[in-house]
């Protein structure tokens, strides 16, 4: 059921991800992309070049990683499809952020929030999990105080499962409650 409903053109080759949707690319950085790195990579403040270059190795070196049902950190960039090569932000699926859980992740540039690109950031990020690797569970949360996000994970049939300690709520979804999102929405 689930691969029936998953409309979305995701291109996969030798670690690299490129998922399209109406307005989005996300995809994997490469080389070319290393001053949009700079400028993105710890938004809102610029990184260092040399920085960037670990970061981009960083991900590169976790992208061969990845397998289904086992992924170790996946970080794309978030391009609008009017300006490809202009880096909007970041989202991803991070299997090393709590033992045992791969925990989806996104942030927008502030200048373009509240469009609803992390929607559709976190609903590709979720056909991606569940269809192409193979989850079962993904997990997803946000600060207390961030409304838009906790509205984002909502949207996309994550539900509020429980609080870490700190207050902030966690969100999860399974492959069944995924399916059923889609078929009534």
């Amino acid at each position: 059921m689930v691969k029936a409903a998953y409309k979305v053109c995701i291109k996969q080759r030798r670690g690299r991800v490129e998922i399209f949707t109406d307005e989005l690319i996300l995809r994997t950085v490469t080389e070319s992309d290393i001053d949009e790195i700079v400028r993105m990579w710890n938004y809102p403040n610029e990184e260092t070049l040399e920085n960037a270059y670990q970061a981009l190795e960083y991900m590169q070196q976790t992208h061969k990683k990845n397998r289904p049902k086992a992924i170790c950190h996946l970080c794309l960039a978030i391009f609008y499809k009017k300006e490809p090569k202009r880096i909007i932000g970041w989202c991803g699926l991070d299997g090393e952020a709590e033992n045992g859980k791969t925990v989806l992740f996104y942030c927008i540039d502030k200048e373009l929030r509240n469009r609803g690109y992390a929607t559709q950031c976190v609903k590709e990020l979720l056909k991606y999990a569940f269809v192409d690797m193979e989850y079962d569970v993904v997990y997803g949360g946000c600060e207390k105080e961030n409304h838009e996000s906790y509205r984002v994970m909502q949207k996309a049939g994550m539900i509020q499962k429980n609080f870490y300690k700190n207050g902030d709520p966690i969100f999860y979804i399974d492959k069944e409650a995924y399916a059923h999102h889609l078929t009534s929405s």
